[in-house]
């Protein structure tokens, strides 16, 4: 059955109703799909990463029209507010609601039938009884009963373009009816009949002025002029150009005109038009194929031609066809209505477009425009949000001309401007560029010059357009349709001019970038790398030994090669390689910045893809790699040195205000200082402003009210919410004298409630300077003939900008604008009187307030929502509150609520993934800047000091990465176009064997991208932009997860629930990480027996530290060396979480259950700190080349020399030192404390993580895993064909210290002599490591074999614990040793502390749960044997039930607990693959 539902008010059809409920009334099965795309359909909803959403632009319709469904059905949707979406420079912020359709309603909702329709016909009888008896046989309505019929089956009986060609006695005799049709109605319509166009028909304006919709688009305004190409035109033609005035004229929301598109949407004339036009799409689409409807039917009225009688009768019978339910289609009575001259002039009055069918060049250039646009304009609006530090007002200017340079742009030839202004930025490019070179060598290398060279990268990258433009043009001329030769030759020169700079420049720059990279970066390769690679060459030299040759140098192949054939003796073999060895070493020395130029000029062999995926970057082995990574650590010390500045302040300033309060209740603490404000109808948290602005808004709004009901001002909701009449409406409103009133008493309050910001008088004299400056430029360059320079056009946009200035801000010699604010008098804030009234609350405020703008200058500060006239945002910064103070402030069950839903899916306030730009929604590749999106209050933390703290860690980051993101982008630019060596699967390079065959040496290149770049790239969007996760989505039951937060959460839990209170796993973590540590010591490489004794006895004598547990700020020496120095390797990216506030919150942190491992974690590093420090003991020298004594007389180490301000509380070196006397700069040290700390425990930080970790199955197959890709380099070395590794992180020559002890033995076996007096020192000290190990191993051996054998009556815990600690280190150690250690790897990778475990762990509880459930319910076929133990087992005792186990599992605390107190079940555990 057709059922009909009317809107009552409106007396229309409601369509979505009529959908709708005709499916829930009339379907049995109904599923939660169809009912999407009921409302998909009527633009109610869409869906995204299978979320339903409302669509933004069109809420409140959907909220009011979902709120009558309810009422019908209850139940059937639910509606949650998500967030305000900002503002972009495309649409308005809008609030975005997610929806969810019940499928329990849908399924319980029974099928009605039609009984509760307004109107019910059944289709196939009454239309078919109506055409049959009531319309009879008459040829008028036969086509209307043919195209009933065709749209019933979803198609039409017009085909597209197979109208014949019509004649043009006709097409005169149509146009003249059709003209007058339209004078009737007030609109003059010209029509042109000109064979030059290239299409049959199109629609024009001929402008005679240009306005403006709301939003800023032009609209034409003029006369309509119809093109008719009478050697084309059809018999649909005229009809069809008309329909395209008729529907414009109408607008798209006519009852109409929005019922004739839905009725044609699917139908196969919808289709073919979309195939005929694929430039077209949206409402330009829905507007083509209607108005090719009209002009089919039209022609059937022409081919007709009814009379008056005739039309009347038309008329009576689609009225009562209208009482069956019957009508024509909708494209026939608007054709209708155009023959008949009937049309609805009062419903005529929306702004007219041009239509004109595009040719494809046409199509090209609009597309080309388009993107230029939104480019334009996304860089416009991401420059706006930049601290004026990082602004280039040059830049700006050159995008505003651009922009202007696209307003008017119909045609090819209109491309001029914008080409002639990319040819202006082009040119001051290359000025810079130029500027850049004429300094001298040494100075070129600065991050500021790299800067501005990435800045001309980009400039050289965005001319790309004018490939596409000189494309454009070449199928213009090609086809003859050049408009106006003398603009497009002029174009075409200017085009062919700036093409051929940009390739020379384009070259320049990739020839020059290389030195000045390599300045820039050659000062931090560390100066003991050529002295220790000099080593090695002497003692090739001396003892005639190849140490670690490159074997798949061609060099080498060849020398091979040579001797296989015969033509080199053995002996000859031998001094040849040797003078290879020392070439390939001295090659890796860089004496000066020209060596690492040659490095990075040649061709270079890949990494492995195991490399890629498991390696720290700083692993590769590429020089420029490394000191990129370098670069960046530079930056990160410089950031964390701004953050310990912050908090030398805050610590004591927090701790006065806080005296005496309870620390803990974070939301009565910082209460008086915090209010809710109301930014577009949502409540968002902020610092106390002084201007009470909620109070303003609110008495403007009630102001508002009364004189809307004054003067009846127009709302939405008396147009039943169509926004077009409502637009329609208003303007006419504000135009009549009731609007103007209404606008004078607005500007009355405004004047009477307001006053001039403070400063405003100063502001105008800048401006008014400035502009005074740009006019005197302009009328200098006037008078100069130079007006079409850049210059002058510049001088232009900037004037022009500073006249809209002062035009917004500047009015009747008044300020206005952003230069008022509300009257401070009336307006005053009561918290923030309270706090000015009060010296502590005052204290505290002030030194807030003023560090948080302080970090908004940082980032920019327009970056977050603030009043026009407050210069900062008083916002909180939007970081989601500690599980501690939800759970005190929401309530138990919502904070579990919200954990659970924070660990599986993205959240806003999550900053490990990408960020996308707000404009044209690309990912961004920028600095990011977080926790200034929209978030509602309830969400927000009121932890003032920590939400400081961490804002201002995240400013920190963004200004130094800022400073150097030139200079890692323009290597990541010389990497790219790096050439990579072809290799074969031994890694041999291959030669080109067209070359060789004519006795050249070419090496064959690797085509592609390389595994060296994709490491960079990725690690670059890590730790320079953000996106530490590659964002993966799984769905389960129509909701969306995030892969990665799942994996994350799983692991977190993983951990907590393995290692809390797990004094097994502490104990061995200690034994494991300190033997590692003394392997070092007796090494002796980086720190002696001595120095590790030393820093023991310091680091226990001293207290440990513990005096500073839970402190915010660490008082002891010891705890400020590990900051300042970050020896846990974690300050970079955990500092900023840094909480403030009472013991038990800070206890809350689930962190805190690790305190085992962080307490062995800590005391290694600290001391392996401590032991370097004192390594460099003697070696530390002032100005004059004399070594520092420390207080006792004695030379003095690096700890010795870390001072204390006594009043800031601030650590710093002593400035005696003198860093190039003594070798010493603390990022070397930093570097080498950090890379020591990876070789002797595993990788930690997001500096250092490898890029497997970015994905989810990364993260559940490293999960405890950590210390694999370290013990294998050290052990085996860097991988690749050659074993010696130039280390920049270490500054030392590594080898893998088994490879090492192998030569040792093999050496030694070759040549019947002890071969270690021979070796370097680096290998000595590898075989002195091996030795430690080997030894070490063997008495874990002897330890495990002495107490397995113990007698029931001497074991005890104590034994049991030293029993599975041996037996875990035999194990750990083992698991390196080639062939035997293979097994033990297996046992080591199957261990129960993988991910898997507690997913298995919950399963067995569940069917355990089950087993339960049935026994209490007397299943027969379950016996106690599945419930109770049925004998001692482990920990459990006869009878115990099985469950209980189980859930201990799983339990966080309790098992580390139990584990610890069985730890002869573990060592069985390790004994279980014997």
């Amino acid at each position: 059955m057709a059922c009909k539902y009317y809107d009552k008010k409106t007396g229309l059809v409601n369509e979505l109703l009529t959908d709708l409920y005709g499916y829930m009334d009339t379907v049995q099965n109904k599923n939660v799909n169809a009912v999407y795309k009921i409302l998909k359909n009527h633009r109610v909803a869409t869906k995204k990463n299978d979320i339903i959403y409302l669509n933004q632009t069109n809420v409140n319709y959907s909220l009011r029209e979902l709120e009558r469904i309810e009422r019908k059905h209850p139940g059937l949707f639910t509606t949650k507010y998500i967030k305000m979406t900002p503002r972009s420079i495309y649409s308005e912020s809008a609030p975005l609601y997610a929806l969810t359709i019940n499928d329990a309603v849908l399924k319980n909702t029974p099928a009605e039938g039609t009984a509760n329709a307004d109107l019910t016909t059944n289709d196939e009888v009454d239309i078919d009884q109506y055409i049959r008896f009531v319309a009879g046989a008459d040829p008028n309505t036969r086509d209307y009963y043919l195209d009933e019929m065709a749209r019933r089956e979803n198609t039409s009986n017009s085909k597209f373009s197979a109208m014949e060609k019509e004649e043009m006695e006709n097409v005169y005799r149509v146009t003249n009816h059709l003209k007058n049709s339209f004078a009737k109605a007030g609109v003059l319509v010209n029509v042109i009949f000109d064979s030059s166009i290239d299409n049959i028909g199109q629609v024009q304006v001929e402008a005679d002025e240009v306005a403006f919709e709301d939003d800023g688009t032009p609209v034409q305004t003029g006369t309509p002029t119809i093109r008719i190409n009478p050697e084309k035109v059809r018999k649909d033609t005229t009809y069809h150009e008309f329909g395209h005035i008729y529907i414009d004229l109408l607008g798209i929301n006519d009852p109409l005109v929005s019922k004739a598109i839905a009725e044609l949407k699917g139908t196969d004339l919808y289709r073919q038009v979309q195939e005929a036009y694929p430039e077209l799409y949206g409402e330009l689409l829905d507007k083509e194929v209607l108005a090719t409807a009209i002009g089919l039917e039209g022609a059937k009225i022409t081919r007709k031609n009814p009379n008056k009688i005739q039309r009347i009768l038309n008329r009576l019978f689609r009225a009562i066809g209208k009482l069956f339910g019957v009508s024509p289609n909708t494209a026939a009575r608007l054709a209708e209505e155009m023959f008949a001259q009937e049309l609805r002039a009062d419903s005529m009055v929306n702004p007219l477009s041009s239509y004109i069918q595009a040719s494809k060049e046409e199509a090209r250039l609009k597309d080309l425009v388009d993107n230029a646009r939104v480019k334009i304009n996304s860089e416009i609006y991401e420059l706006n949000q930049l601290p004026d530090d990082l602004l280039n007002e040059e830049e700006k200017v050159t995008l505003l001309r651009l922009e202007s340079s696209l307003t008017r742009v119909k045609k090819v030839e209109d491309l001029f401007k914008l080409v002639d202004a990319m040819g202006g930025a082009l040119a001051r490019a290359k000025s810079s560029y130029r500027q850049i070179m004429d300094l001298p060598e040494t100075e070129r290398g600065s991050t500021s010059n790299l800067n501005k060279m990435w800045a001309l990268k980009k400039t050289l990258d965005s001319l790309e357009m004018f490939q596409s433009i000189k494309s454009l043009m070449l199928s213009v001329k090609d086809k003859g349709k050049i408009k106006d030769y003398e603009a497009f030759d002029k174009l075409e020169n200017r085009l062919r001019e700036i093409i051929d700079q940009a390739e020379v420049l384009d070259n320049d720059f990739k020839d020059d970038i290389i030195p000045i990279w390599a300045q820039s970066v050659i000062g931090l390769s560390n100066k003991n790398l050529p002295t220790e690679i000099q080593k090695l060459i002497d003692n090739i030299e001396t003892n005639k030994r190849l140490i670690g040759p490159d074997t798949s140098d061609i060099a080498w192949v060849q020398l091979t090669e040579r001797y296989n054939k015969g033509e080199i003796t053995k002996e000859e073999l031998t001094e040849k390689r040797l003078k290879l060895n020392v070439e390939q070493l001295k090659q890796k020395q860089l004496l000066n910045y020209g060596d690492l130029v040659k490095e990075l000029t040649a061709a270079h062999k890949d990494k492995s893809g195991y490399s890629f995926y498991f390696d720290p970057i700083v692993y590769s082995s590429d020089r420029g790699i490394q000191l990129l990574v370098k670069a960046v650590q530079q930056a990160n010390i410089e950031k964390n040195d701004l953050t310990l500045d912050l908090k030398s302040k805050l610590a004591p300033i927090y701790e006065e205000f806080s005296a005496g309060q309870n620390e803990s209740d974070i939301e009565g603490l910082n209460d008086p200082f915090l209010e809710e404000v109301t930014i577009n109808g949502v409540k968002r948290l902020a610092l106390v402003n002084p201007i009470d602005q909620e109070r303003y808004y609110n008495d403007l709004r009630e102001y508002k009210k009364k004189l809307d009901v004054k003067y009846k001002k127009p709302k939405p909701a008396d147009v039943n919410d169509d926004m077009e009449l409502y637009k329609i409406k208003y303007s006419k409103w504000i135009e009549s004298s009731k609007g103007r009133n209404y606008a004078r008493d607005i500007v009355s309050w405004n004047t009477e409630n307001s006053t001039p910001i403070e400063g405003w008088e100063k502001e105008l004299e800048k401006v008014r300077g400035e502009l005074k400056v740009q006019q005197s430029i302009i009328k200098q360059l006037k008078a100069d003939g130079q007006i079409n320079t850049d210059a002058y056009l510049n001088a232009q946009i900037r004037r022009n900008e500073l006249n809209k200035f002062l035009a917004k801000n500047y009015i009747n010699g008044k300020p206005a604008g952003d230069w008022v604010q509300p009257d401070p008098k009336k307006y005053t804030n009561d918290k923030y009187t309270a706090i000015q009234n009060d010296p502590r609350l005052k204290k505290y405020y002030d030194f807030i307030l003023q560090e948080f703008q302080e970090a908004q200058r940082m980032v920019g500060v327009n970056r977050m929502d603030k009043n026009t006239w407050d210069k900062y945002s008083y916002l909180m910064p939007t970081y989601r509150k500690e599980d501690y103070d939800r759970a005190k402030e929401n309530g138990t069950y919502n904070t579990i609520k919200d954990m659970l839903q924070d660990g599986f899916t993205i959240q806003e306030t999550n900053h490990d993934y990408y960020t996308y730009n707000q404009n044209n929604k690309d990912i961004e590749k920028r600095v990011p800047v977080y926790a200034t999106n929209r978030v509602p209050a309830r969400e927000v933390s009121k932890d003032i000091a920590s939400s400081l703290y961490r804002f201002r860690h995240m400013a920190h980051n963004f200004k130094t990465k800022s400073e150097i993101l030139g200079q890692v982008m323009v290597f990541q630019e010389i990497l790219k176009n790096r050439k990579t060596l072809e290799t074969n699967s031994a890694g041999i390079q291959l030669i080109q064997k067209a070359a060789s065959s004519m006795g050249i040496d070419m090496p064959k290149l690797k085509e592609g991208e390389s595994y060296n770049f994709r490491h960079v790239n990725e690690w670059l969007d890590s730790v320079m932009f953000g996106q530490s996760n590659l964002q993966q989505d799984f769905t389960v039951f129509g909701k969306t997860f995030s892969a990665n937060e799942a994996v994350g959460t799983i692991n977190a839990f993983t951990a907590m629930s393995t290692l809390s209170f797990n004094l097994l796993q502490g104990a061995n973590q200690s034994i494991l990480d300190n033997m590692m540590m003394m392997q070092e010591a007796f090494a002796g490489q980086f720190m002696t027996k001595s120095d590790m004794a030393w820093a023991k006895s310091k680091y226990w004598g001293s207290g440990m530290a513990i005096t500073d547990i839970g402190r915010f700020d660490p008082k002891s020496k010891i705890a400020k060396a590990v900051e300042y120095f970050d020896a846990l390797t974690e300050f970079t990216d955990s500092e900023g979480n840094q909480i403030v506030g009472g013991k038990r919150r800070k206890l809350a942190k689930s962190g805190n259950l690790l305190f085992l491992q962080q307490a062995a974690e800590h005391e290694l590093s600290a001391t392996r700190m401590l032991a370097l420090m004192k390594n460099l003991e003697g070696t530390l020298k002032d100005s004059d080349g004399k070594v520092i004594l420390n207080e006792d007389g004695k030379p003095a180490n690096l700890y010795d020399l870390l001072i204390v301000d006594e009043k800031t509380g601030k650590m710093s070196i002593d400035p005696r030192l003198d860093e190039k006397q003594s070798g010493f700069n603390r990022l070397d040290f930093i570097t080498k404390l950090q890379g020591l700390s990876r070789r002797t425990n595993q990788i930690k930080s997001k500096m250092h993580t490898n890029m497997l970790q970015r994905r989810w199955w990364g993260k559940l197959f490293m999960l405890f895993r950590n210390w694999m890709p370290p013990g294998i380099r050290r052990r085996y070395g860097h991988g690749g064909s050659s074993t010696v590794h130039v280390d920049e992180e270490l500054g030392a020559v590594t080898q893998g210290m088994y490879v090492s002890f192998w030569n040792f033995v093999a050496e030694s076996i070759s040549t019947k002599s002890f071969a270690y007096t021979n070796m370097t020192e680096m290998e000595q000290q590898n075989v002195k490591r091996t030795s430690v190990e080997l030894a070490s191993l063997m008495g874990a051996m002897a330890l495990v074999a002495a107490l397995s054998n113990l007698d029931d009556e001497d074991e005890s815990w104590v034994s049991n614990f030293a029993l599975y600690q041996a037996k875990r280190y035999e194990t750990e150690i083992m698991q390196w040793t080639p062939l035997v250690g293979t097994k033990e790897a297996f046992r080591i990778l199957q261990s129960p502390t993988a991910t898997a475990r507690p997913i298995l762990k919950g399963g067995e509880l569940l069917g355990q749960m089950l087993n339960e459930a049935r026994y209490i319910l007397g299943d027969p076929f379950i016996d106690d044997s599945a419930i109770f133990y049925q004998r001692r087992t482990g920990r459990f005792q006869k009878g115990d039930r099985k469950i209980r186990k189980d859930f201990e599992d799983l339990m966080p605390i309790f098992r580390g607990l139990q584990k610890s107190k069985t730890p002869q079940e573990a060592y069985k555990w390790f004994t279980t693959l014997d």
